[in-house]
């Protein structure tokens, strides 16, 4: 049988990009604006794992206290037991395991944060620390709202009567960034002109 799907942290990225591009593009349906939200969200989040990541998964992991991960390693030897395994406590693949499955991943502001720091983002010579103006900044926090909003709906009568196309180019303009090395994806996908250089 075919996968359903088979994707990847870059593969998910681009898609959103390709999403918010689409809803932006068309607007007759009267949900276009929570969808590039979220669209917009995924790939800025997306773009952002992917340029401090590396090849090391762990560095966009929320770490875990000693007892939580104590406790996870408890659960997932139970579970295997119940399946009739039996599992060494003291393996290193069992840690390995424990602590990869059972981590968050960062928050996309930690993640953001982490793109600002030269120690995370100067992995490869072309790589750069991601600076953002008051506006990219101001714009991020209103897409992160607005997401966070429509993710999370509480029972109410939402209306949005002003033209927020900024959000989309300030969040767009820091995309660039993210996607240095797939930056033509973003503008074959006709969002909005090409900013000048």
């Amino acid at each position: 049988m075919p996968d359903i799907l088979r994707t990847n942290e870059l593969e998910n990225a681009i898609d959103y990009l390709e999403k918010a591009a689409y809803h932006f593009n068309n607007k007759e349906d009267k949900y276009w604006f929570k969808w590039l939200m979220i669209s917009l969200h995924g790939a800025l989040y997306g773009f952002g794992v992917c340029a401090i990541k590396s090849i090391n998964n762990e560095r966009v992991l929320k770490k875990f206290s000693k007892k939580k991960f104590k406790q996870k390693k408890e659960e997932l030897i139970d579970y295997y037991k119940e399946l009739g395994f039996e599992i060494d406590s003291n393996s290193s693949i069992l840690d390995n395991s424990v602590w990869y499955n059972f981590s968050e991943l960062l928050r996309i502001w930690e993640i953001l944060k982490h793109c600002q720091n030269e120690y995370y983002m100067n992995q490869r010579q072309d790589s750069k620390p991601l600076h953002l103006t008051v506006n990219q900044q101001t714009a991020i926090k209103k897409m992160i709202g607005y997401r966070n909003d429509f993710i999370h709906y509480k029972p109410a009568l939402s209306a949005i009567t002003v033209g927020e196309d900024w959000i989309v180019i300030n969040v767009k303009s820091r995309m660039y960034i993210f996607a240095r090395f797939r930056m033509y994806i973003f503008d074959t996908c006709t969002l909005l002109p090409p900013q000048p250089s």
